[in-house]
């Protein structure tokens, strides 16, 4: 793989017939990475990685930066749908176009468009062109009237610069004129990997999948992380939450994740505290395992799905308790959503119809009636003395497992 950082720009060339689509270059667009200074290269570098790990990196010729863009060849063609169902698992993507070009000459750029403009049909257009390179020999305004120009005259189409049926977008460059038809969003941020690995904690419910996406869409690479309350529940949630592992990982291209048998230690918290600080207790010590894993894995901090005021353990003094325990930062990206907000994302990831499959999760197991809503880091140290934590943190430890999606 060629990556070459004289430039920004993604391309990936296009063999279009009457009856499919083939790519075999695009341009691929982002927008956040251009503002990074001197660490630009390295984000423009990781998302080159990214790109060419989800599109598979057998099939990418060549992957190349030019200016605010990037440039991927295939090998073989790719279906335009297949394209784009994996670029758009690529954050920090924010828009990426199927594109042609030509040596940069107008003469062959208007034959070029012209065997293309035969096979559309069209009642307006505009054209939007674009000088990249400051050493080419026209201006982008020139290009737009000449263009435009011949457009009109080879297909009968009105010139519309404010709601056209399709836009051709040119792009000069000193060695080469690409032209393209279409934007096509990506899903934006910044590429998996730049801000590091944390551990994210996947309960099989609605919210914890969409939190994972939103800190992937920022940068972290997750290693996910399940509590299951074997032996005293069926494998049904660890299934469940292994199919959200296994989308969520398309938009991290690939991940691990780890599952903790937790029942046991459920049993031994249920044995010697009170009842209504059941939930509390287990949180705390999942939080503690998980602070143990994380720093086992390399992980900078831990993710849930947690909201404000959803359910009687997330009011605002009891994730405070919960936050004494842990060493690592505790992302909470759902903090102020309400729930309709957040089944609308899951459902746009891809996530919520496997959600809101029916399970035994390890807190809705041996749930207390009468849940207690406020409580103090003092208050439950009290009440954890009658435990031994060391040594249930080292018995999570030692029955984790872990895996490749």
């Amino acid at each position: 793989m060629l990556i070459d950082y004289l430039y920004s720009f993604v391309f990936l060339k296009i063999d279009m017939t009457a009856n499919s689509e083939k790519i075999r270059a695009c341009v691929v667009h982002y927008g956040e990475i251009a503002l990074k200074g001197r660490n630009r290269y390295y984000f423009e570098n990781l998302l080159i990685s990214n790109l060419c790990q989800s599109l598979g990196k057998p099939a990418v010729s060549k992957a190349q930066c030019f200016s605010s863009r990037i440039f991927i060849d295939f090998k073989e063609p790719i279906a335009r749908e297949a394209l784009k169902n994996k670029i758009q698992k690529v954050f920090g993507v924010v828009h990426f176009s199927p594109c042609f070009f030509v040596e940069p000459r107008i003469d062959l750029l208007k034959e070029t468009l012209g065997s293309h403009l035969s096979q559309m049909s069209f009642k307006s257009f505009a054209v939007r062109a674009r000088r990249t390179a400051q050493h080419f020999p026209v201006g982008s305004q020139w290009v737009n009237e000449e263009i435009g120009t011949f457009v009109k005259e080879k297909t009968g189409w009105k010139v519309d610069l404010k709601n056209p049926e399709v836009t051709i977008f040119i792009l000069l460059y000193e060695e080469k004129i690409i032209f393209f038809f279409e934007k096509i969003p990506g899903p934006g941020g910044i590429p998996v990997g730049a801000a590091g690995k944390i551990v994210s904690l996947l309960s099989g419910g609605i919210d914890s999948p969409v939190a994972a996406y939103r800190v992937m869409k920022r940068g972290a690479k997750p290693l996910f992380l399940h509590f299951h309350s074997a032996p005293f529940t069926t494998e049904e949630s660890k299934e469940k939450v292994w199919k959200l592992a296994e989308i969520l990982s398309q938009y991290s291209q690939g991940g691990e994740i780890i599952f903790v048998p937790f029942g046991n230690i459920q049993r031994e918290i249920i044995d010697k505290t009170p009842e209504p600080y059941r939930v509390l207790l287990y949180r705390r010590m999942m939080v503690r395992i998980a602070n143990a894993l994380a720093k086992k894995n390399k992980a900078k901090g831990l993710v849930t799905g947690e909201v404000l005021g959803q359910v009687a353990s997330q009011t605002l003094s009891n994730l405070g308790a919960l936050d004494a325990v842990s060493e690592l930062p505790i992302l909470r990206p759902l903090i102020g959503m309400d729930k309709e907000e957040v089944i609308l994302e899951a459902r746009k990831i891809g996530t919520f119809e496997i959600s809101i499959e029916p399970h035994e999760d390890c807190c809705s197991f041996m749930l207390p009636v009468n849940p207690k809503t406020r409580s103090t880091p003092e208050e439950l140290n009290q009440i954890e003395e009658g435990l031994d934590i060391a040594s249930l943190v080292v018995q999570g430890l030692e029955i984790a497992q872990k895996f490749l999606i």
